[in-house]
C-alpha cells in the first residue's frame, strides 16, 4: 500500500473494497457451479426467457421513439396511433406468455406490471 502512493482515505476505500470481495468471494464460488448446472442441463427455458426479453427491451426503445413522435406541443400523446398500439398489444403479449409460464411452473405471481418490471429490471 505505501508503494502505491494512495492518500488515507483511498487506501481504507481500497481496503474496505478488497475485504468486501473476499467475503463475498466464496459464497458466489459455491453459486457459479449451480448456475452452470442449470444452464447446461436446461438451456432451453433460459434461451426462450431472453428472447422474450430481448423483444420487450426492443418494443420498450420503439415505444418510446413513437411516444415523442406522437406528442404534441403540450406533451399530449395521440393514443390513438395505430404503431403505437401495435407496439403497447405485443409487449402485453409478451409479459402475458411469460407471466403464464410463471404461474404454470408454480410461482405465485399476481401483477402483470410487476412481471413488466422485472423483466425490464
Amino acid at each position: 500500500m505505501a508503494a502505491c502512493g494512495l492518500g488515507e482515505e483511498q487506501k481504507r476505500i481500497w481496503i474496505s473494497t478488497i475485504s468486501e470481495m473476499m467475503n463475498e468471494g466464496p459464497r458466489m464460488i459455491l453459486r457459479l457451479p449451480k448456475i452452470r448446472q442449470v444452464l447446461v442441463a436446461h438451456p432451453e427455458p433460459f434461451r426462450w426467457y431472453s428472447r422474450r426479453r430481448m423483444e420487450l427491451e426492443m418494443l420498450e426503445l420503439k415505444r418510446h421513439n413513437r411516444f415523442l413522435l406522437c406528442m404534441d406541443k403540450n406533451y399530449v400523446v395521440d393514443e390513438t396511433d395505430v404503431m403505437l398500439q401495435a407496439i403497447t398489444k405485443r409487449m402485453d403479449d409478451i409479459v402475458t406468455e411469460v407471466r403464464e409460464r410463471m404461474i404454470m411452473e408454480g410461482s405465485p405471481v399476481n401483477s402483470h406490471q410487476y412481471v413488466f418490471d422485472r423483466i425490464l429490471m
